[in-house]
């Protein structure tokens, strides 16, 4: 019996020291463990990386972020990120699922909203959601509103400002030295373009004068600059659509005493204007076409005749400043008639590059029409609005341009 005893004890003994020794074992794992994680040094990642990850984030937060650090500030608020973001955003952002700036004219104020499609493919809806209420704004709204690159020009009570979204900033712009005098017979006309060369933005206007004259103003967008005037001694013309922008140089729509059907082109960097013959067959009805962005080219949208016959026009200039123009007709789906039967012509109508879809003029403020000009589709997006309030809407842009603005 005192044998099995001791066996037994021997046992547990051994059983004990082997189970101290395990916890030792492991209490010692554990620290090397600890010790080998401390010791651990994650690689450092190169500020190419960062600027990297910080042009592809949306322009809410980088503002955000540019309390992290001054670096982040100083990089955030320098020319080559915000057009290195302005460039990742155009180029490879999703046409869908993007804010698009929309403007609202409420009888007592006029507003901001940011619009998100639901899909990419079907995006038969919509929600809009309240992004900002324009200052200084009165309830009558602005007027000559032009947008470009993510940044808004527009005037009220004969003031010009520049307001950018994407960093709440706006700058007034100063006064021109014809504000000063008698302005009764004076039509202003802006228009906005960029130089890609020196990487500069200017805004021109056109005050014209009951076919009399016809003065040019150009300013820079840059601290410190003002409004100087170019010459200009050919006759005077009067635009009669918001011009568009590429590659440097401004094109516009524009009727003098002799024709009506000009396009001009005003050229951003060397500040000269010239005119180049407009499509004798779209010159009935020249103040009710738009430009667009088609195919890389500037081209003219004729859709005058789309509830008549549901046929729209494409003019395409080929050769830029050469003034030779090709001819693209667009035949809509029997189906998909019924869909232009109330629209309005003559309305602006707003190009996505992106994915070569353009939204026509809005007959209503409950839905939108998407008209792919590749396809040769056209698709309705239902808004969803919590308001049973009438509202004018009007598509603004969709891009972010977190560009600094500086007086």
């Amino acid at each position: 019996m005192v044998k099995y005893l001791s066996m037994i004890s021997a046992i547990q003994w051994k059983k004990r020291r082997s189970s101290s020794k395990e916890m030792r074992r492991a209490r010692g794992g554990r620290m090397r463990r600890i010790q080998r994680r401390d010791d651990f040094v994650a690689p450092e990642i190169t500020f190419d990386l960062v600027i990297e990850i910080l042009s592809r984030l949306p322009a809410k937060s980088l503002m955000r972020f540019r309390c992290v650090s001054k670096l982040w500030f100083g990089l955030i608020r320098s020319r080559y990120f915000s057009n290195l973001h302005l460039t990742k955003k155009i180029s490879s952002s999703p046409p869908c699922g993007e804010p698009l700036l929309l403007y609202v004219d409420f009888c007592t104020k006029s507003e901001l909203l940011s619009l998100t499609l639901s899909s990419s493919n079907a995006a038969e809806s919509s929600w809009l959601e309240p992004d900002f209420t324009f200052p200084g704004m009165g309830g009558m709204g602005v007027h000559r509103t032009l947008i470009f690159r993510g940044l808004i020009l527009y005037t009220f009570c004969q003031k010009s400002f520049i307001y950018n979204p994407a960093t709440r900033q706006r700058l007034n712009l100063p006064t021109i030295t014809f504000a000063q005098q008698e302005r009764s017979h004076k039509n202003v006309y802006y228009f906005f373009g960029h130089d890609p060369v020196l990487d500069q933005y200017k805004i021109v206007c056109n005050v014209f004068e009951r076919w009399i004259t016809s003065e040019f103003w150009v300013f820079v967008l840059e601290p410190g600059s003002v409004w100087k005037r170019i010459e200009y001694d050919d006759q005077p013309h009067a635009p009669s659509r918001q011009g568009l922008c590429m590659d440097g140089v401004i094109y516009y729509l524009a009727s003098t005493p002799t024709c009506p059907n000009n396009v001009y082109c005003f050229d951003v960097r060397s500040e000269e204007i010239r005119a180049i013959q407009a499509p004798h067959a779209v010159s009935q009805f020249s103040k009710l076409l738009n430009f667009i962005e088609h195919g890389g080219k500037p081209t003219l949208f004729d859709y005058t005749h789309i509830r008549e016959t549901g046929v729209s026009e494409l003019w395409v200039l080929e050769d830029g400043l050469g003034g030779t123009w090709s001819r693209k007709s667009l035949v809509l789906k029997p189906c998909q008639r019924h869909l232009v039967d109330n629209i309005i012509i003559g309305r602006m109508v707003h190009s996505t590059p992106q994915n070569s879809e353009i939204i026509l003029a809005l007959p209503s403020h409950s839905y939108l029409l998407y008209y792919d000009l590749i396809k040769n589709d056209l698709r309705k997006v239902n808004i969803i609005r919590a308001t049973t309030r009438d509202v004018y809407i009007r598509v603004m842009d969709i891009c972010e341009n977190i560009l600094h603005l500086e007086a």
